[in-house]
């Protein structure tokens, strides 16, 4: 593994994150800023409403059709969510897996030269 800095760094520059990798890990990641929240919060806000007014319509015992409505409006608004995260991981697994093969490593290689020049991300 004798990879040099420069050498990890032309590798990782070849292939850049597409605007939805920078998108989903921007505003949907662990390590979100404080700054970038706002789309985040607002999803969550609506998932709670329509998770909040399905339950409480249940327990009410309103019409099945604003139930299922809300129910339904709940699984698209999730369904999105979760399916477009889940590319954009898909998406940057692959570009990592290009990295590794231009530098000849393995993923846990990579992810030593990752903590070795830049600490751990």
């Amino acid at each position: 593994m004798d990879v040099s800095k420069k050498q990890f760094d032309n590798a990782y520059n070849s292939f850049p994150p597409n605007w939805w990798i920078r998108i989903a890990f921007k505003y949907f990641s662990k390590s979100t800023e404080k700054k970038d929240m706002k789309p985040g919060n607002v999803i969550v806000a609506i998932l709670l409403t329509l998770f909040g007014v399905g339950m409480l319509g249940t327990i009410l015992g309103w019409s099945r059709a604003i139930v299922g409505t809300v129910t339904i409006g709940y699984m698209i608004v999730l369904s999105a969510l979760v399916l477009s995260l889940f590319a954009a991981v898909f998406m940057n697994n692959a570009r990592l897996r290009k990295v590794m093969k231009v530098l000849g490593v393995t993923k846990e290689e990579y992810n030593r030269l990752v903590d070795k020049y830049y600490g751990s991300i």
